[in-house]
């Protein structure tokens, strides 16, 4: 019974500080409680007011913040020294930036905007939104093996970019077990993905293109190309009648 105990003791201690880790990305209860009361006590204020509040504050926790940038409530920010905010940033209420690891980054330009309940992960990637780029409501960005998102790109609601992909080529062994494969989703200037499309690992999506809603993009697609379906094909070239 004692050694029970102690084996639950143990984990215990262990989970708590795997958990301050996840968060801060320090094994520092100083910076666990100092980031917590911050984030947590700001995090809920609503209207104006909050928002100025957090765009004050806020700067003290996170890598770096711009000028004029709008926090809405309730955004949840974990590892907030790997997450950097350019200008103007607009962060809509309950979304989730994660950057996972201290030796990942959550990068977003000027004037960015991130619709509500959007969760942009880095993993051990690293996640680079540049200028002018909208994001819709319920975004999911998953950075494992990398994403990059071009000047005034657009991604509809639901949209999910997936840069890691689970190995499952061994049926004798429990796929979470069997690690990941991963690759650079590249989104280029100017591109609009529809509502629910879906992009997989190591695809790159070229300037001026637009990528139908629903469509799952399994390879690249060339500039200026109207790409729909699963798997999305190209179906004509912008500017060009069907």
């Amino acid at each position: 019974m004692r050694d029970t105990i102690e084996l639950l003791e143990l984990g215990l201690k262990a989970n708590f500080w795997n958990y301050i880790e996840r968060v801060t990305g320090k094994r520092s209860i100083k910076r666990f409680i100092s980031q917590g009361l911050l984030l947590t006590f700001l995090s809920g204020f609503p209207s104006i007011w909050g928002v100025i509040l957090r765009r004050q504050t806020y700067r003290k926790v996170l890598g770096s913040m711009g000028e004029n940038c709008f926090i809405e409530n309730n955004v949840r920010f974990r590892v907030p020294g790997s997450i950097f905010l350019g200008d103007r940033v607009f962060i809509d209420e309950n979304a989730c930036l994660d950057a996972t690891y201290p030796s990942s980054e959550i990068r977003l330009g000027n004037d960015v905007r991130i619709g509500r309940n959007s969760v942009l992960k880095a993993s051990i990637g690293k996640i680079i939104v540049h200028d002018g780029v909208h994001i819709s409501r319920s975004v999911h960005l998953g950075g494992g093996g990398g994403i990059e998102i071009g000047k005034n790109s657009l991604l509809g609601d639901k949209v999910e970019l997936i840069s890691s992909q689970h190995v499952h080529d061994d049926p004798s062994m429990p796929i979470k077990l069997q690690g990941s494969r991963f690759g650079k989703i590249v989104i280029e200037e100017n591109v609009w993905l529809g509502a629910m499309a879906i992009v997989l690992p190591g695809v790159q999506i070229g300037n001026g293109s637009v990528i139908g809603a629903g469509a799952i993009v399994t390879k690249d697609i060339p500039s200026d190309s109207v790409a729909t379906g699963v798997p999305a094909k190209v179906t004509r070239k912008r500017g060009v009648p069907s």
